[in-house]
């Protein structure tokens, strides 16, 4: 009988005397409710997801290796030697043939009328040999199957029965007079378990593969294989005789190797199953309430030395429990005489019947056994469908807890990622801001220096024209001082005028020329002042072009300016292309300037410089 069997009937027995009696009830339910949250009922089995491809090819190249197995290649093997012609049981063309050659092996001569004899005759014997490289390939391509699946069939066979198991519980009962305290912890570790997880495919992929193992060991079993076995294994490299390329048994049977030679994986994968019985149900809490009481009384037994006692107590409770059933016996008897007298029968002839009743009573026990039986398998499928039904459910709850904290989990992770992008904006906007607000102040720094510079070239160019005007109105008083004079010296003359008026015409005459020449010379040196003026105003003014140019193209090089709407109105543009055009004049000149230094420098030392007009430009 199975262990499980023999622990199962035993508990079994000890819950029948406790179940019903008050006093381990009320016990069991005082444990049982005690510290509910620290009981712990877990356990781990796996689940194996065998792949098809191996096995349907092994099962598919085995076909064509028994097909090359029961051709029972061999060759002939001829072993012969010379031995005395007494012992020669059989004369062959090979033996004539060698005697033909061997003329030494007659050493008598005949008399007349006999027969030449020799001594010695050489024969040959012929054996069959099995052992072809073909054979030895099949041979050595079976061991190779054999381990192949031994390998793997024993790897998945301890994956699918090995079970770990831990159960963890801590019981405390305060009475009035008794304090219970009961901590446990139980793990176990096996991997003999005798009810893996039921898998109806990997159940038949299994059944599959030991069917592949039977007939490779069925094969091997052979007296081709065992004669085979007896040479040395081939080792790889295969050699593709023409026998293993052209005969399609042997071709399949070499693709087979071929592709068990190249597999390199494990051939499956698993799933781990994990049970989580947590809380306990009502019957495992009580359950394991007896198991905590059991414990409790064999430490109170041998604490209490109370051993004798008990045994003492138990034979005597055996023997009246004996007393009664033969008290009970003794009554049925009874009632079986009075019932044989009442059947106007003997007691031999009622015990007959009484016999072929209990025979057809039997036979139905027996038939109502397997019933039973049958029952209680269904009953312990029941539970067990149950129990799935229990852990699938609770694996559901379990997912579905978990789906509810994916969800919470994206839910915050989207409520983040918006937080985060607002802020990441919101950073981004004051960046930009921030910015704005640095390239205004320098733009603004920028304005206000050249605002300042100009204000001091406007300044420079107010007070050069201030001192120009001075010169001018200095010029125009030492005009009126002559005018002055001049009509100082008309009056004089007039005065003179009656006695002078030849030398008076004269005088006016030298002095209308000279007047006329200073009135041209006055007008040539106002029209050179005006013309000097206005070519300094313009100067000041192409300086000032100049410097806004320059200005404008370092913001440009710094990349603080670029292309934009604020120079394409008509007055900004022509502005503009006056900056460009008088930047063009200073470029020129200052190349020309340049020009005349590289030439005072490259012909300085070898005489005079050649002339170039003044007019020269450089495009």
């Amino acid at each position: 009988m199975d262990p499980l069997d023999i622990y199962y009937r035993a508990f079994k027995t000890y819950r029948k005397e406790t179940v019903d009696r008050a006093a381990c009830e009320r016990d069991r339910r005082a444990l049982a409710q005690s510290n509910i949250d620290a009981d712990r009922l877990e356990a781990t089995k796996y689940l194996c997801n065998i792949e098809e491809d191996w096995i349907q090819a092994i099962e598919e190249g085995l076909e064509f290796v028994e097909k090359a197995v029961a051709e029972e290649r061999q060759f002939i093997r001829s072993d012969g030697e010379v031995v005395p012609i007494e012992k020669v049981k059989k004369v062959s063309k090979d033996t004539v043939v060698h005697l033909a050659k061997h003329s030494d092996l007659i050493t008598h001569i005949p008399e007349e009328g006999e027969e030449v004899v020799p001594d010695k005759l050489y024969m040959v014997e012929k054996l069959s040999d099995y052992a072809v490289y073909e054979n030895r390939f099949l041979y050595m391509l079976l061991c190779y199957l054999r381990d192949f699946i031994n390998f793997r069939l024993e790897k998945i066979e301890t994956l699918r029965h090995t079970y770990a198991g831990k159960m963890t519980f801590q019981k405390e009962v305060i009475g009035k007079k008794r304090r219970l305290s009961v901590e446990t912890r139980v793990v176990e570790n096996r991997e003999d378990n005798p009810f893996p997880i039921a898998d109806e495919k990997s159940g038949a992929q299994i059944e599959r593969i030991k069917n592949c193992q039977q007939i490779i060991t069925s094969l091997l079993n052979t007296d081709l294989m065992t004669q085979v076995a007896k040479s040395p294994m081939i080792k790889p490299p295969i050699t593709k005789t023409n026998v293993l390329k052209m005969n399609n048994n042997f071709k399949r049977a070499l693709a087979l190797y071929d592709y068990i030679a190249s597999y390199k994986g494990t051939g499956y994968t698993y799933d781990t199953v994990r049970y989580d019985l947590t809380p306990l149900t009502e019957t495992v809490a009580d359950e394991i309430a007896e198991i905590a009481n059991l414990s409790a009384f064999i430490a109170y037994q041998y604490g209490n030395g109370i051993k004798d006692l008990l045994e003492n107590e138990y034979h005597e409770e055996q023997h009246r429990r004996k007393q009664i059933e033969a008290k009970k016996l003794e009554e049925r008897l009874n009632r079986l005489k009075k019932r044989a007298l009442e059947s106007d029968k003997t007691l031999e002839e009622y015990m007959l019947v009484l016999e072929e009743r209990n025979r057809i009573l039997e036979k139905d026990s027996e038939e109502l056994q397997s019933i039973r039986q049958e029952i209680d398998a269904m009953y312990r499928r029941i539970d067990a469908l149950n129990s799935e039904k229990s852990e699938l459910g609770r694996r559901v709850d379990v997912l579905q807890t978990t789906i509810a904290e994916k969800d919470e989990e994206i839910a915050a992770l989207n409520q983040k990622y918006v937080e985060d992008m607002a802020d990441t904006v919101r950073q981004h906007e004051q960046n930009v801001a921030a910015l704005h607000a640095a390239h205004a102040d320098e733009t603004a720094a920028l304005h206000a220096q050249f605002a300042e510079e100009m204000r001091g070239k406007v300044d420079a160019y107010e007070t050069q024209v201030g001192g120009l005007q001075k010169e001018l109105a200095d010029w125009h008083a030492q005009y009126d001082d002559s005018v002055r004079e001049y009509n100082q010296k008309i009056a004089h003359v007039d005065e003179r005028e009656a006695h002078f008026d030849g030398e008076v015409q004269k005088l006016v005459d030298a002095y209308e020329a000279k007047l006329r020449d200073m009135e041209t010379r006055y007008r040539d040196e106002q029209i050179a002042r005006d013309k000097s003026a206005d070519e300094a105003l313009a100067g000041r003014d192409e300086e000032n072009l100049y410097l806004r140019t320059e200005l404008d193209g370092l913001r440009a090089r710094n990349g603080l300016m670029t292309p934009s709407t604020d120079y394409t109105s008509r007055e900004r543009f022509v502005e503009l292309e006056a900056e460009f055009e008088a930047f063009k004049r200073f470029f020129k000149g200052q190349w020309r300037l340049t020009k005349k230094a590289i030439k005072r420098e490259v012909y300085g030392t070898r005489g005079k410089e050649p002339t170039e007009p003044d007019h020269a430009t450089h495009d």
